[in-house]
């Protein structure tokens, strides 16, 4: 994670050198300059693919074409949780509407770093791992999801709000047939084997590594 962050880093950095190095006096706009300045912060070096592909799965070609739309759309190189909602959705079937509720607890899985923004690497990761790591890689970023405070452990507070937040992505109806909050409350009952009051990553994935029926309903990189 740390070498996929350093990539993301340095490419942040070349943004922000470059746009420091602009000078203050006004010029004449040189259309092409711009454009090939654009296309050199779109480039990513042979061992920046090299690397990616090691830790995704994805080929050089997938890798370099969502570079290319993530920078076009965020120039800055990150996304904050406003810019994550617009971009989360291409990674989907669902209809945005679905994903509005969730896309704050997925934003939290896939900032890594808990800065507040998700960079190129983080994303590209987060990605691969929700769509095609295997079970045990996605439920442990479905933690991620839940665990608000970010402090390791899971509340059953912390698990209504997402379990509301599933419910919407999962289109189910006729919720007071089994509120969002009851659900948390069994769920919890479930995890917390210890009977502490608080659930560890270890409790979560271990439950639902076996109980595909809750899994369904709880993880939502499916």
């Amino acid at each position: 994670m740390g070498n996929v962050k350093s990539m993301s880093n340095k490419i942040q950095s070349t943004t922000d050198n470059r746009k420091q190095s602009q000078p203050h006096i006004v010029e004449p706009v040189k259309l092409p300059e711009v454009v090939n300045e654009q296309e050199k912060q779109w480039k990513m070096s042979e061992r920046d693919i090299a690397f990616l592909c090691s830790q995704t799965g994805f080929t050089p070609d997938e890798i370099t074409r969502w570079h290319k739309k993530f920078f076009h759309d965020n120039p800055d190189g990150r996304l904050d949780r406003n810019e994550f909602r617009k971009f989360y959705p291409l990674l989907r079937n669902e209809t945005p509407e679905r994903l509005s509720d969730i896309c704050d607890h997925i934003f939290r899985a896939f900032d890594v770093d808990g800065n507040g923004y998700v960079e190129f690497g983080e994303f590209l990761l987060g990605f691969a791992i929700s769509s095609r790591g295997d079970l045990r890689s996605r439920l442990n970023y479905a933690f991620e999801c839940y665990d608000i405070d970010s402090n390791g452990y899971l509340t059953e507070d912390e698990i209504e709000p997402v379990i509301r937040a599933m419910y919407t992505l999962l289109g189910i109806k006729h919720v007071e047939d089994y509120p969002p909050e009851k659900f948390a409350k069994d769920l919890m009952q479930k995890l917390d084997v210890s009977h502490n009051g608080r659930v560890t990553k270890d409790e979560f994935i271990h439950f639902l590594m076996k109980d595909g029926l809750y899994r369904n309903t709880v993880n939502p990189f499916q």
